[in-house]
């Protein structure tokens, strides 16, 4: 009964702390409508990192964006954007906050590929924030606003997009104190 205390006492102050691992990701979904031209756009960015020390996190994000345009009675495109991307992520108060506060960045390398084109190359960074809401000591729900700029090889301009995020993230390991 003493050990089984020890380890969640133990485990109630790891979310954040040096030797802990990162597993999660985040979803989203937009959609907008001008006159006939509508389009739709889902995301998935599953994550992995490490936390070198309390409170700081590294790792690699996959992100795959799919959207769908229609063009009203000119027909639709569909494209999707795959990026891997490393990330650096801190969390500004300490271990065993019921709501935790973070800021993540990510720089990014990958390709863009329509229905009617060959891929492109792409690069992209991004930077989010928002609370970590413990539901647990080791899994959180995060809330997440962000900025992301994402260009495409032998394009002039890039594509600058606010965000809005949820997701999940697994606190796992032997963490040091």
């Amino acid at each position: 009964m003493v050990a089984m205390a020890t380890i969640l006492i133990h485990t109630g102050f790891a979310q954040v702390n040096k030797g802990q691992w990162l597993v999660g990701g985040n979803a989203g979904f937009s959609s907008s409508k001008t006159g006939d031209f509508k389009s739709t756009t889902i995301s998935f960015a599953p994550n992995a990192g490490y936390f070198f020390i309390n409170n700081f996190a590294g790792g690699l994000r996959f992100d795959v964006e799919s959207t769908k345009d229609k063009f009203g009675s000119l027909g639709e495109e569909k494209s999707t954007v795959t990026t891997i991307s490393p990330f650096l992520r801190y969390y500004f108060l300490p271990a065993a906050q019921k709501v935790n506060v973070f800021a993540d960045a990510s720089y990014g390398f990958g390709s863009i590929k329509g229905d009617e084109s060959d891929a492109v190359s792409v690069n992209a960074f991004q930077f989010m924030a928002g609370p970590a809401i413990f539901l647990s000591p080791n899994t959180a729900l995060e809330v997440t606003l962000g900025y992301s700029s994402l260009k495409m090889e032998g394009a002039s301009e890039r594509t600058n997009t606010f965000q809005f995020g949820v997701g999940f993230q697994i606190h796992l390991g032997n963490a040091a104190k």
